[in-house]
């Protein structure tokens, strides 16, 4: 859904909270997958490369530790309850605020699992996405407001753009193509006449993220998705 409308529930978490709802458990109100389908990465690497070709290039991404904002306490859309749903009305904030200010909606986005004891364990969210560098400082201002979680110092690294106080969010450059990095939970191996084989569509090394995800587990906007790449002959 990362391009469809919420309506009501957007619009009435951009500026403010929701009431507070218990975070569900039992049995799962989504179908539930441990990696990615087997040409995610394939497919969000070429939609990459295709938003630079359309002059909207991705160079920016947002993580969110989704699972432990949740677990704080923490107001908007992860009082929800169930995370597929507060990430279906982040996203549309998100894509609301950014075309707002007449940029392209050129994005891809994964959800994750990160196991552990530590305190950013659970489901967090890759979102990478096309944003002049002028608004990165407004978006971290804005996201303080959606997870309710300030502007912490900036780690010192040279691609972090902006970080929460206790680094529940974080906004980072990212000059390589994100697709490889998103697309690290797709198996690296298929079954084929019963037996296991390397999957021929996955090109990154990277690896990790894998891990029981309910709903929707990654995600290209329309704008660089496959009819869009059609329209325009891309290969």
């Amino acid at each position: 859904m990362q391009h469809g409308t919420l309506g009501e529930t957007a619009t009435s978490l951009e500026n403010s909270t929701s009431p507070k709802v218990s975070c569900l458990v039992g049995h799962p109100r989504y179908s539930q997958t441990t990696y990615l389908p087997l040409d995610a990465e394939k497919r969000m690497v070429g939609a990459v490369r295709f938003a630079s070709h359309i002059g909207a290039p991705i160079q920016t991404v947002l993580t969110i530790n989704a699972a432990h904002l949740q677990r704080m306490g923490t107001d908007s859309v992860f009082t929800i309850g169930h995370l597929w749903d507060g990430y279906r009305a982040f996203l549309e904030l998100l894509r609301k605020w950014v075309t707002a200010r007449g940029v392209v909606w050129s994005c891809i986005w994964a959800r994750e699992y990160t196991g552990g004891r530590n305190d950013h364990h659970g489901e967090h969210w890759h979102i990478a996405f096309h944003l002049p560098p002028r608004y990165a400082q407004d978006l971290a201002a804005q996201v303080a407001i959606w997870t309710g979680e300030a502007v912490g110092d900036n780690d010192g690294k040279a691609k972090c753009l902006a970080r929460s106080v206790s680094g529940a969010w974080y906004i980072n450059r990212r000059n390589e193509n994100a697709g490889e990095y998103l697309g690290k939970a797709t198996p690296r191996t298929r079954s084929r006449y019963g037996k296991r084989v390397s999957n021929d569509l996955r090109q990154t090394r990277r690896h990790g993220g894998e891990g029981i995800i309910e709903g929707k587990r990654f995600g290209i906007s329309r704008h660089i998705g496959k009819t869009a790449q059609r329209r325009r002959n891309w290969k």
